[in-house]
């Protein structure tokens, strides 16, 4: 990996969730958390103005679903990485290219290897 810092959004609507990932992420030296939503709109929003590198982002939301935030989404230049508490989606996950599937609580050892993945195939699709 190079010395770049990679752009994550977390989208979750539960605070403790995004909290921990946020605490997760400071602790690496590659990535950095650009902005966080609670919702649907919120992520499209952010997704828009950010451009992350990386979305971590949660199935079961109320109003809009993970799913439905990838549809909406005007590009997908982001690699997504799903999180949730929920393992009945992860075929679905990956049919729509999720580049990792984390279920929760997400361990640290976890998520850095999603992040690692999520690196590679940033690289593999400039």
């Amino acid at each position: 990996m190079t010395n770049e810092i990679v752009t994550v959004l977390i989208v979750d609507d539960e605070a403790p969730a995004r909290e921990k990932l946020k605490r997760y992420i400071a602790e690496f030296q590659h990535f950095k958390v650009v902005g966080e939503a609670k919702n649907g709109q919120e992520a499209l929003d952010c997704i828009c103005l950010l451009n992350p590198q990386i979305i971590l982002l949660d199935i079961q939301m109320p109003g809009m679903s993970g799913f439905d935030i990838l549809r909406l989404m005007k590009e997908q230049n982001s690699a997504i990485i799903f999180t949730t508490a929920f393992d009945n989606y992860a075929i679905k996950a990956f049919e729509v290219s999720a580049v990792d599937y984390l279920l929760k609580p997400i361990s640290f050892t976890r998520l850095d290897q999603a992040l690692v993945k999520a690196s590679k195939h940033l690289k593999q699709n400039w």
